[in-house]
């Protein structure tokens, strides 16, 4: 098991702003859970906000993301860029999960992901090159809390 929390410098904000959308994020970090407020809207062309982190050396042996979330009874996705996809943004694998009030934990395979480009290869934990937390798709308000996120 690998703990990707620890250090809330190595995770950055994206939204769809870089391409002229209209979407806001902001993310704390305080006592262990990561907080992330904010909106997302497809005016513009836009339509999303990522919470992301580019982990280093990831084990071959991963099978999967694990972390705690609770929220605004909305769906949220976690995204998994691979290596050397620059273009197109949404060359990547996603997957769903849905937040209430109450924590929940989330297993989420990689077998689970569902591939959302074709020029992405194929998601092997040795090719991740950034895995992040994303409101997408819809014009919705995010708030979305995260904690204990480990590969496993």
């Amino acid at each position: 098991m690998s703990d990707i929390s620890n250090n809330p410098s190595n995770w950055y904000v994206v939204t769809d702003q870089v391409m002229g959308g209209k979407s806001v994020l902001e993310a704390d970090y305080s006592d262990g859970i990561f907080s992330l407020s904010g909106f997302v809207t497809t005016e513009n062309n836009g339509g999303f906000v990522r919470l992301a982190h580019m982990p280093k050396n990831v084990d071959k042996e991963v099978k999967g993301i694990r972390f705690m979330a609770k929220g605004n009874n909305e769906s949220y996705e976690v995204h998994v860029t691979m290596q050397g996809i620059r273009m197109p943004p949404w060359a990547y694998h996603s997957s769903k999960f849905n937040v209430n009030e109450e924590w929940q934990m989330f297993e989420i395979s990689f077998s689970e992901f569902e591939k959302k480009s074709g020029m992405s290869p194929k998601l092997l934990p040795k090719n991740i090159r950034d895995i992040s937390f994303a409101g997408y798709g819809r014009d919705f308000n995010v708030d979305l809390h995260v904690k204990e996120i480990s590969f496993y």
